[in-house]
C-alpha cells in the first residue's frame, strides 16, 4: 500500500510514541519525506535514522519547542525549504502530567495549554497557506479519550486542553473545507508511550500500543478519508463508546 507516494509530511512529537510510530507507518506507505520535529532532539534524530534506514524515506529531525511560536514558524519554513511543501501535518506533541486540582497554577495551566492546544492550532495556522496554494491537505490532531470522561489518571489542565483540540479541529475543518484541507483528529485511551508510563492507571485498564493510533493517523492522512472532516476518532480499545 503506497498512499502517501510522493507526500511530505510534518509530525510533532515525532521523537517518540505515537508520533515516531505514525512516521514509520507513513514512510512504510511511501511517503517520500518527513520532519519529526521534537523538544528531544536526540529522540528526533534516532527517529528519523532508523525511520530511513528501515524504508530509505527522507527523514530529518528538528528540535522544537512547541510552546514557542517562533519554533513552530522555523519547524516550517524548514519543512518548506527542504520538500517545497506540506502535504500532511500532525499535531502530536504533548505533554500529560498528573496533577491534583490544588497544585493547577496559572502558571502550569497556560503552560499545558501552551503545548497541547496552543502549539496545535499555530502549527495548523502555518501550514494552512501552503495547503490552500495547493488546494490539498491532511491535518490530524492528537486529542485524549480525557477530552471525552475528564481524564483518567491526568490533571484538569490536561483534560481542557485536549477538550480544546477537539473543537479546534470543527473550527480548522470549517475553515479547510472550501480548499480541500482535511482537518481531523483521533482520540486514544491510554497507550504505552514515555508520556503514560509514570500514570497510575488502575488494574485491568485497556492499554493499546503505539501503532495501533498511528494505522488510524494514517488513514485521515489518506485519501481514503477525503469525505471526513471534523471528525475526532476513538481509539481506546472500548474504554469509552460513543
Amino acid at each position: 500500500m503506497k498512499q502517501f507516494t510522493g507526500k511530505y509530511a510534518v509530525i510533532t512529537g515525532g521523537g517518540s510514541g505515537i508520533s515516531r510510530e505514525t512516521g514509520l507507518v507513513l514512510a512504510e506507505r511511501g511517503a517520500k519525506g518527513l520532519v519529526l520535529a521534537d523538544l528531544n532532539f536526540d529522540n528526533a534524530k534516532a527517529a528519523a535514522d532508523e525511520i530511513a534506514t528501515i524504508t530509505g524515506c527522507r527523514c530529518l529531525p528538528f528540535a522544537l519547542d512547541v510552546s514557542k511560536p517562533a519554533d513552530i514558524e522555523a519547524l516550517i519554513a524548514f519543512a518548506v525549504e527542504r520538500f517545497g511543501t506540506v502535504h500532511i501535518l500532525v499535531n502530536g506533541a504533548g505533554i500529560c502530567p498528573y496533577i491534583s486540582m490544588e497544585d493547577v497554577t496559572a502558571e502550569v495551566w497556560d503552560k499545558t495549554l501552551n503545548i497541547n492546544l496552543r502549539g496545535s492550532y499555530l502549527c495548523a495556522r502555518e501550514v494552512f497557506p501552503y495547503m490552500k496554494a495547493q488546494q490539498y491537505g491532511k491535518i490530524i490532531n492528537v486529542a485524549s479519550v480525557a477530552a471525552r470522561i475528564g481524564g483518567i489518571a491526568s490533571g484538569i489542565n490536561y483534560v481542557a486542553s485536549k477538550g480544546g483540540v477537539v473543537s479546534t479541529t470543527y473550527a480548522l475543518a470549517k475553515l479547510g473545507m472550501p480548499h480541500h484541507i482535511n482537518v481531523n483528529g483521533v482520540a486514544p485511551g491510554v497507550i504505552a508511550t514515555p508520556l503514560t508510563a509514570s500514570n497510575d492507571y488502575a488494574p485491568g485498564t485497556i492499554v493499546g500500543q503505539p501503532r495501533d493510533v498511528a494505522n488510524v493517523i494514517a488513514f485521515l492522512a489518506s485519501d481514503d478519508s477525503k469525505h471526513i472532516q471534523g471528525c475526532t476518532l476513538d481509539v481506546n480499545g472500548g474504554l469509552y463508546m460513543n
